[in-house]
């Protein structure tokens, strides 16, 4: 029997050897939660290079398509909320400034569809602001007295947990909680094991993110392990410098994240842990599948079909000619061939049509020298002055290479600009910038972009330390 088996599974091997990849990349659902009748996924995607044209969600057994776009959270204009959970034990105010440094930066980088709570934990869990102001935060940081004589870090982060998932939710809110600790604990009587606290975070609506101080490396590990978790992010910081840096990683991380929603109209299934598999496709072949679990309420809606599924506007490459919304890895079924003297009559119709048309209409052209059948008219604004030459305007028909070299279609004068830096191009209707393996990188509003990402106008653009926006 197992020499059986060896001799299948070695066939198997040769098989799929012979089949090109579908899904060169990989996606992680880092938020899964379900409000009102929407499913809404917050997802990672690493080696992602092809547009994504399709999302899917499935759910015992049935299929629900995307109801949205699929854009980062930052692009969304998303809410994220911040609920900043702060050890004020007796060994933490020798890293009062860390504290107080990383707030700031926070508190600059979140945008203004952030919001912070701000609590303590020492022998207890204690609101100290439900709603605190942006420029506000750094200033209430600093007055946290530290003077707890135990740190009793499982029940505390459980007990923020209760208060944090019981206030009402904004729609798809995203919601993050920051440990501030040394990690030091004294918890022995505590109401949560660490284990149990692991399999919460993994299941909550919460992400749990963690900033470390001091040198308590075992203890570290394991919050940085709570963090991980809950799809969060650990950091470790020694001075106020790096506590401004772990600030603008994780506003950038989180703003960079991708969501989109799916209509649960219809949907059968309710109760906890309910299993969920997401898939992304691009005009029919498979990019990327993720999974998860989520808790499914009994919704409001009596069951129904859900709808067709429908193409979601690409957050990738330019899709090939002839794209259509067809199930990830099934083809379009072909339309049957007209009768050739239909075909003949038609295109003479549509012939003269057209003559007719081109004959009477003249479109009016932007202030360029030419102007394309089709296309974006651009404006680009030169924020550092890199900007080669003194032509401020373009179409956008297809891509525009933008790099040092001179014979890129916009052209950035400064030694930080690879020769060819990156792209701008047109997919569906919907502008894009792409990074072409750039040296030192290419920007979108501050937050670097490792995939093509969906462009509106007057985005703050950066390719190394040019800056420039564009304006269609």
């Amino acid at each position: 029997m197992r020499r059986v088996s060896s001799v299948l599974l070695a066939g198997l091997a040769a098989m799929l050897l012979c089949v090109p990849a579908l899904a060169a990349g990989s996606a992680q659902l880092v938020r899964t939660f379900v409000t009102g009748n929407t499913l809404y996924t917050y997802v990672v995607m690493d080696g992602v290079d092809q547009p994504v044209t399709q999302a899917e969600a499935k759910i015992g057994g049935q299929s629900f398509p995307a109801s949205g776009k699929l854009e980062t959270v930052q692009q969304a204009g998303f809410p994220v909320s911040y609920l900043l959970l702060v050890d004020n034990s007796t060994s933490m105010p020798k890293y009062q400034d860390i504290l107080v440094a990383f707030a700031r930066q926070l508190s600059q980088s979140g945008g203004e569809h952030t919001t912070f709570l701000l609590a303590t934990f020492g022998e207890k869990f204690s609101v100290v602001n439900e709603n605190v102001s942006a420029d506000l935060l750094e200033q209430e940081m600093a007055a946290i007295p530290f003077d707890e004589p135990a740190t009793r870090l499982h029940s505390c982060i459980s007990q923020a947990l209760d208060f944090f998932e019981e206030l009402p939710r904004q729609d798809n809110e995203l919601r993050c909680m920051v440990v501030l600790s040394d990690a030091v604990e004294y918890d022995a009587d505590g109401s949560i094991t660490y284990e149990e606290l692991l399999e919460r975070l993994g299941s909550s609506d919460v992400m749990l993110h963690s900033v470390g101080v001091g040198q308590q490396e075992a203890a570290l590990t394991a919050l940085g392990e709570l963090a991980s978790a809950s799809g969060g992010t650990h950091q470790r910081t020694a001075d106020e410098v790096q506590a401004q840096e772990a600030a603008q990683t994780l506003a950038t991380e989180n703003g960079s994240m991708l969501v989109t929603g799916f209509d649960l109209a219809g949907c059968s299934a309710a109760g906890k842990d309910q299993a969920v598999s997401v898939t992304f496709a691009s005009n029919g072949s498979l990019v990327c599948r993720a999974e998860s679990t989520v808790d499914l309420p009994e919704l409001e809606s009596e069951p129904e079909a859900p709808a067709a599924s429908t193409p979601l506007p690409p957050s990738g490459v330019s899709a090939p000619s002839g794209a259509s919304g067809t199930e990830p890895g099934k083809e379009a079924a072909k339309p049957l061939p007209l009768l050739p003297i239909v075909g003949i009559g038609g295109a003479l119709v549509l012939a003269g049509v057209a003559a007719a048309l081109c004959l009477r209409k003249k479109k009016p052209e932007p202030s360029v020298s030419q102007s394309p059948e089709e296309g974006i008219f651009m404006r680009i604004e030169d924020l550092t002055g890199s900007l080669a030459g003194e032509e401020t305007q373009c179409w956008l028909t297809g891509q525009l290479i933008v790099g040092r070299d001179p014979s890129c279609d916009i052209v950035l004068d400064d030694p930080s600009v690879s020769r060819r830096h990156a792209r701008v191009f047109l997919a569906e209707g919907s502008v894009y910038l792409e990074d072409l393996g750039s040296q030192n990188g290419t920007m979108v509003n501050g937050a670097a972009i490792h995939m093509p990402c969906l462009l509106r106008s007057g985005d703050e653009l950066a390719a190394g330390e040019a800056r420039w926006k564009l304006k269609f």
